[in-house]
């Protein structure tokens, strides 16, 4: 029997080492890409600050856009996770949705480096693999369930909303954006999914909850010396 849970051991160890070294590398990453920009090649300045060597690295990221997509990731799954207990208490999913994207977009005017990382990785940001996705998938079919939003197929819809609000992020990127911009977006995606015009204006409008991001998502520090 011990024979057999020395290589489980072995290898459980392996791969958490792996996951630490990987961590290190995003960690380390986020400040840099803050200092350099997210156009900057970054590869030798993680590895310094990571304190790995370079085959080190290319053990797990390929390219500067590797590691610029994994940043992106990691913020992103913070991020929804507090948004998701931000909004939970709220009963109605259309409701839940218009808080959340709301959140979101206005998380990326507060943090223009959050909002350069997602328009520099594109539909990357917001695809299946990403948390986002998977969460917003249980919030539309939850409104699809209850009848708030139209049935259909789940993934148009998830697309439809994931879309919308990576597009609304990369204006943000570029700057020269009213103060309803958010509010618009959310209003159109809300009457896409199958609310009237006066519901989703309604719970666009709504004041949107307080998100304590900087003692919830550890990673979003650095993202403020943008």
């Amino acid at each position: 029997m011990p024979t057999k849970q020395i290589p489980d051991h072995r290898t459980r160890t392996a791969a958490n080492r792996r996951e630490k070294t990987r961590a290190r590398l995003v960690q380390s990453a986020i400040p840099v890409f803050a200092d350099k920009g997210v156009d900057a090649s970054v590869i030798d300045d993680v590895i310094a600050a990571a304190g790995v060597s370079r085959g080190t690295f290319y053990n797990y990221f390929q390219s500067n856009r590797d590691l610029l997509v994994a940043v992106n990731h990691q913020l992103g799954d913070e991020l929804i996770l507090v948004v998701k207990e931000t909004v939970a208490e709220l009963a109605d999913p259309a409701e839940r949705v218009a808080a959340g994207i709301g959140l979101l977009i206005q998380v990326a005017r507060d943090y223009p480096l959050l909002a350069a990382f997602v328009a520099k990785c594109g539909l990357d940001s917001a695809g299946p693999s990403s948390l986002v996705y998977q969460y917003l998938a249980g919030q539309i079919q939850e409104g699809m369930d209850q009848g708030r939003f139209l049935p259909g197929p789940l993934p148009i819809a998830l697309d439809m909303l994931a879309g919308s609000t990576l597009c609304a992020v990369l204006r943000i990127s570029q700057g020269g954006i009213s103060d309803q911009h958010g509010p618009q977006v959310v209003t159109m995606i809300l009457r896409g999914l199958g609310l009237n015009a006066q519901d989703a204006g309604r719970l666009a409008h709504k004041p949107l909850p307080h998100l304590d991001v900087q003692s919830a998502c550890a990673l979003m520090c650095s993202t403020s010396q943008a």
